[in-house]
């Protein structure tokens, strides 16, 4: 975690979440609008590949900063 953040860009950011008591789906479902990236997920691969998806998903919704007005 420190290395990453000692690696950040400018205008990026990182978010690390430790879920204890809550399920996959329950997790999935919370944060499928926020977009961003899986670094790394001790989800099983089915999981794995249902959260990529939906922040793929929900990134893909967002317009990019070339099409945002000022």
């Amino acid at each position: 975690m420190k290395e990453l953040a000692a690696n950040i860009q400018p205008g990026n950011a990182v978010l690390f979440l430790l879920v204890k008591h809550m399920t996959g789906d329950k997790v999935l479902r919370e944060i499928q609008d926020a977009g961003g990236t899986v670094l790394k997920t001790s989800l099983d691969d089915a999981k794995e590949r249902a959260l990529r998806e939906a922040l793929a998903k929900a990134d893909a919704a967002q317009p990019s900063e070339a099409t945002k007005s000022t």
